[in-house]
C-alpha cells in the first residue's frame, strides 16, 4: 500500500496475530534503491507475504532485485539495500534474517540491540513469558525468539547517523525507553517518522523497568521527537498518524497522569504492588495483569531514581 510516493506499507494478514498485535513493515524506495523499516515476525506466514508484495508490484526482474512500477527507471531492478530494525523484539526484528537471505540486504540496528541478540544466540533456549496468555503462545514466542537471534547486524547505527538511499536521507534518532537501544528513523525529504514501538498508532506502548526498558528515558525520547518537523508518523503497530505533535503530547501526558495516580495510591497507603494494581486498574482483564505490573514497576523505578518514592522491606513503596 502506497503511503507516499517513496513510502509503502507492507501489510500482512496473520491468523495468530491480528489488530494491534500485527506489526507494520515499511518499504522506503528512491530510484533503484530500497530499504525495509523493520521486518515483522520470523515465521513463513509473515515473511513470505512481504517478499510476495515486493515481487507483486512488478514481478521478477533480471538480476537479484525487484522491479517496482513507477519507482525505478524502466528496466532497472530495485535493489533492496537495507533492513533497518527499530529494536530487537520478535515482532520487529524476527523476519530480518530470512529477509536478508532472500534479498541480500544489510541489516542495520543499534549496538545495544545487536548486543542483546548476540547474548540470545549464546544462551540456551529458555521459556519466554507471555503474561496471562495461553501456553501455545509462550511456545511460539520461544521459537520466534530463537529465529530472531539469527539477525546479526551488518551495520551498526545510532543517533545522528544517516543512511543514504538513492537521493534521500534517513536520519537515525536514539529513542531509548521501550528498549534501551530503540531507534526511530526520519525520512527528511518526506518529513516522515518511522517510530517502531516508541509511538504506537493506537493507544500506548508497554514500557518495562530496567534493564528491559526505562520510563524516564522513554519520556525524554518523546520530547526529543517533538523537535522534528514530521507531518506523518508510520508506527510499528496501528495506522499512520498525521497529527504528530498532538500524539506525542498525549503520550507524555498519559505517563505523567499515571505517575500521579501511583503517587496518590501510595499516599493513601496502597504502597504494595498488588494493592496498587487493584487501585489503578480496578477492572483489568486477567490477561493484561503481567503487562500492567510491568508498567507500574517501570514508573516506580523512575520515581525511585528521582528520590520521590522509597521501596521498604518486602516490596512496599512509600513517599520519600
Amino acid at each position: 500500500m502506497e503511503i507516499t510516493p517513496r513510502v509503502h506499507s507492507i501489510p500482512v494478514s496473520h491468523p495468530f496475530l491480528r489488530g494491534p498485535l500485527a506489526s507494520n513493515v515499511y518499504l522506503v524506495v528512491d530510484g533503484a534503491q530500497g530499504a525495509l523499516i523493520d521486518a515483522g515476525y520470523p515465521d513463513d506466514g509473515s515473511v513470505r507475504p512481504r517478499l510476495e508484495y515486493l515481487r507483486g508490484m512488478a514481478g521478477p526482474s533480471e538480476g537479484s532485485g525487484f522491479a517496482l512500477k513507477g519507482s525505478s527507471p524502466k528496466g532497472q531492478a530495485l535493489k533492496l539495500e537495507y533492513i533497518i530494525v527499530t529494536h530487537h523484539h520478535v515482532d520487529h526484528c524476527g523476519g530480518a534474517h530470512a529477509l536478508r537471505q532472500a534479498t541480500g540486504a544489510a541489516i542495520c540496528m543499534h549496538p545495544l540491540e545487536a548486543s542483546i541478540l548476540s547474548e540470545q544466540r549464546s544462551d540456551a533456549p529458555q521459556d519466554v513469558d507471555a503474561p496471562g496468555g495461553p501456553r501455545a503462545m509462550a511456545e511460539q514466542l520461544r521459537a520466534w525468539r530463537q529465529a530472531t537471534a539469527q539477525a546479526t547486524a551488518d551495520r551498526l547505527v545510532e543517533g545522528g547517523d544517516t543512511i543514504r538511499l538513492g537521493g534521500v536521507t534517513i536520519e537515525v534518532i536514539d529513542t531509548p525507553g521501550h528498549t534501551l537501544g530503540s531507534i526511530c528513523l526520519y525520512l527528511r525529504e518526506e518529513r516522515v517518522l518511522f517510530t517502531g514501538d516508541t509511538v504506537p498508532g493506537l493507544g500506548t506502548v508497554v514500557i518495562l523497568p530496567p534493564p528491559a526498558g526505562d520510563m524516564a528515558l522513554y519520556i525524554r525520547s518523546l520530547e526529543r521527537l517533538k523537535g522534528y518537523e514530521a507531518t506523518l508518523v508510520c508506527p510499528g503497530h496501528g495506522p499512520p498518524l498525521r497529527d504528530v505533535a498532538r500524539k506525542l503530547q498525549e503520550l507524555i501526558d498519559h505517563r505523567h497522569e499515571r505517575e500521579q495516580q501511583i503517587l496518590s495510591a501510595i499516599g493513601r497507603g496502597q504502597g504494595r504492588l498488588a494493592a496498587m494494581l487493584a487501585d489503578i486498574y480496578p477492572e483489568l482483564d486477567r490477561h493484561l495483569v503481567g503487562m500492567a505490573r510491568g508498567q507500574l514497576l517501570a514508573h516506580l523505578a523512575k520515581l525511585q531514581s528521582e528520590g520521590r518514592v522509597v521501596k521498604r522491606g518486602e516490596g512496599e513503596y512509600v513517599l520519600a
